[in-house]
């Protein structure tokens, strides 16, 4: 016997799709390599970097996340960004 989805009590949190609300995908430019396809075209992170530090270093760094209230992947971001500006 298969599954029956059509009472699914999600569907009353799913409103339908206004014909004004969709998005028109036609004569779009294809976005840059890296980049997601809206207006703002903003860079997605996929390049990876391994980096070897000193384990106190790392603590320091760390904290300064913390502080920062950021991951230490997005604080070492934000500092290499703001260096090759």
């Amino acid at each position: 016997m298969k599954k029956s989805f059509k009472n699914n009590p999600a569907f009353q949190f799913i409103s339908e799709v206004d014909k004004e609300d969709e998005v028109i995908t036609e004569n779009k430019p294809e976005p840059k390599e890296g980049y997601k396809l809206n207006h703002l075209y903003i860079e997605t992170k996929t390049r990876r970097l391994q980096l070897i530090v000193k384990p106190s270093v790392y603590e320091k760094i760390k904290a300064k996340a913390v502080q920062k209230k950021v991951s230490v992947n997005e604080y070492i971001h934000q500092l290499l960004e703001k260096d090759v500006e």
